[in-house]
């Protein structure tokens, strides 16, 4: 299967908008209708920090943002110089369980570093079981809770490069 990674731009608005959508109802996650917000995604387009897969058809199959979280009061245990972090990742429904998320996040470990980064950080919800055994796969450790503003229990998951 031929995917392609590139930033996601404005004309990919409407299908970065559907896929949350399709997310949204059929998979678990914390997010709801309000979030992602289309404004949210428009403003991660134009801060060029919004990054697509799409198949051989041009179809979005995975979103994710990767860029600086405003995580800036958690505890970490890495002590990172210039870390990044991923959110609102997702693969579309159709195409789980196939290495695709896998794939994508080996990419956003490359664009990363190519960006400067000296490894991750970010937030996963206690309760996101495919998405911590994916990150783990890809070599990101659980570092126990961390601190959430959003009703919801979040592993702490790094990794230094």
């Amino acid at each position: 299967m031929k995917l392609v990674f590139q930033k996601a731009t404005i004309e990919d608005l409407s299908s970065i908008l559907e896929l949350y959508k399709k997310v949204i109802e059929t998979t678990f996650t914390t997010w709801d209708e309000n979030y992602p917000s289309k404004e949210l995604i428009i403003s991660d387009i134009k801060n060029s920090e919004l990054y697509l897969l799409k198949n051989s058809k041009g179809e979005c199959v995975a979103v994710s943002f990767l860029g600086i979280n405003d995580d800036s009061k958690e505890n970490w245990v890495i002590q990172l110089k210039s870390p990044l972090g991923v959110a609102r990742i997702c693969v579309s429904p159709d195409y789980q369980g196939k290495g695709i998320g896998s794939y994508f996040m080996n990419r956003l470990i490359d664009e990363a570093k190519n960006r400067g980064a000296d490894g991750m950080q970010f937030h996963v919800c206690t309760k996101n079981i495919s998405a911590m055994k994916m990150y783990e796969k890809v070599g990101f450790k659980n570092y126990g809770l961390g601190k959430s503003n959003y009703g919801f229990d979040y592993y702490k998951y790094e990794l230094a490069f």
